[in-house]
Protein backbone atom coordinates (compact mmCIF):
# COMPACT_ATOMS: atom_id res chain seq x y z
CA UNK A 1 0.00 0.00 0.00
CA UNK A 2 0.91 3.38 0.03
CA UNK A 3 2.05 5.14 2.92
CA UNK A 4 2.55 9.37 3.38
CA UNK A 5 6.16 9.71 4.88
CA UNK A 6 6.66 13.41 4.18
CA UNK A 7 9.78 12.64 2.49
CA UNK A 8 11.34 10.32 -0.66
CA UNK A 9 14.46 8.47 -0.50
CA UNK A 10 17.16 9.15 -3.59
CA UNK A 11 18.14 5.35 -3.06
CA UNK A 12 14.71 4.39 -4.49
CA UNK A 13 14.67 5.83 -7.73
CA UNK A 14 17.32 4.35 -9.62
CA UNK A 15 19.06 5.25 -13.42
CA UNK A 16 16.51 2.42 -14.96
CA UNK A 17 13.54 4.07 -13.03
CA UNK A 18 14.36 7.26 -13.98
CA UNK A 19 14.43 6.19 -17.97
CA UNK A 20 11.24 4.56 -17.47
CA UNK A 21 9.71 7.49 -16.29
CA UNK A 22 10.99 9.27 -19.22
CA UNK A 23 9.66 7.13 -21.51
CA UNK A 24 6.77 7.29 -20.39
CA UNK A 25 6.19 10.92 -20.92
CA UNK A 26 8.22 10.58 -24.81
CA UNK A 27 6.19 7.33 -25.79
CA UNK A 28 2.86 8.97 -24.10
CA UNK A 29 3.43 12.57 -25.80
CA UNK A 30 4.99 15.57 -24.70
CA UNK A 31 2.84 17.92 -23.01
CA UNK A 32 -0.50 15.61 -23.09
CA UNK A 33 -1.91 14.51 -19.58
CA UNK A 34 -3.50 11.41 -21.16
CA UNK A 35 -0.56 10.09 -22.90
CA UNK A 36 1.26 10.29 -20.00
CA UNK A 37 -1.26 7.41 -18.61
CA UNK A 38 -1.04 5.94 -22.20
CA UNK A 39 2.74 5.67 -21.87
CA UNK A 40 2.80 4.27 -18.65
CA UNK A 41 0.45 1.58 -19.27
CA UNK A 42 2.49 0.78 -22.20
CA UNK A 43 5.75 1.19 -20.37
CA UNK A 44 4.45 -1.25 -17.83
CA UNK A 45 2.31 -3.73 -20.40
CA UNK A 46 4.93 -4.32 -23.11
CA UNK A 47 7.50 -6.46 -20.56
CA UNK A 48 4.63 -8.29 -19.74
CA UNK A 49 3.32 -9.56 -23.21
CA UNK A 50 6.63 -9.72 -24.07
CA UNK A 51 7.12 -12.15 -21.32
CA UNK A 52 3.56 -14.01 -22.08
CA UNK A 53 3.55 -13.88 -25.83
CA UNK A 54 6.17 -16.13 -26.71
CA UNK A 55 5.12 -19.19 -24.82
CA UNK A 56 1.48 -18.67 -26.17
CA UNK A 57 2.83 -18.48 -29.62
CA UNK A 58 4.93 -21.85 -28.59
CA UNK A 59 8.18 -20.45 -29.14
CA UNK A 60 11.39 -21.06 -26.90
CA UNK A 61 12.53 -17.82 -25.17
CA UNK A 62 14.59 -16.97 -22.61
CA UNK A 63 13.66 -14.14 -19.82
CA UNK A 64 17.14 -13.12 -20.96
CA UNK A 65 16.20 -12.69 -24.59
CA UNK A 66 12.72 -10.95 -23.71
CA UNK A 67 14.84 -8.73 -21.88
CA UNK A 68 16.92 -7.20 -24.66
CA UNK A 69 14.27 -7.26 -26.62
CA UNK A 70 12.13 -5.21 -24.53
CA UNK A 71 14.76 -2.56 -24.51
CA UNK A 72 15.14 -2.78 -28.42
CA UNK A 73 11.92 -2.12 -28.68
CA UNK A 74 11.69 0.87 -26.32
CA UNK A 75 15.12 2.45 -28.05
CA UNK A 76 13.21 1.99 -31.65
CA UNK A 77 10.01 3.29 -30.10
CA UNK A 78 11.79 6.31 -28.68
CA UNK A 79 13.20 7.02 -31.71
CA UNK A 80 10.32 7.24 -33.22
CA UNK A 81 8.25 8.96 -31.47
CA UNK A 82 10.61 12.13 -30.97
CA UNK A 83 11.26 11.86 -34.69
CA UNK A 84 7.73 10.98 -36.28
CA UNK A 85 4.82 11.77 -33.98
CA UNK A 86 6.42 13.76 -30.97
CA UNK A 87 2.93 14.27 -29.72
CA UNK A 88 2.93 10.07 -28.52
CA UNK A 89 0.40 7.56 -28.48
CA UNK A 90 -1.94 10.71 -27.11
CA UNK A 91 -1.90 12.27 -30.70
CA UNK A 92 -2.39 9.08 -32.51
CA UNK A 93 -5.35 8.27 -30.36
CA UNK A 94 -7.08 11.56 -30.87
CA UNK A 95 -6.25 10.87 -34.43
CA UNK A 96 -7.75 7.56 -34.92
CA UNK A 97 -10.92 9.01 -32.16
CA UNK A 98 -11.75 11.44 -35.33
CA UNK A 99 -11.24 8.79 -38.04
CA UNK A 100 -13.74 6.53 -36.29
CA UNK A 101 -16.23 9.18 -35.90
CA UNK A 102 -16.18 10.02 -39.30
CA UNK A 103 -15.83 6.53 -40.39
CA UNK A 104 -19.02 5.90 -42.16
CA UNK A 105 -19.12 9.51 -43.99
CA UNK A 106 -15.34 11.26 -44.74
CA UNK A 107 -16.48 14.43 -45.18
Amino acid sequence: GFVHLGAWEPAAFGIEKSFQLLFMIIIGGLGSIAGCFFGAAFIVLLPLLLNYVPHWLGLPISTATASHLEHMIFGALIVFFLIVEPHGLARLWSTARQKLRLWPFPH
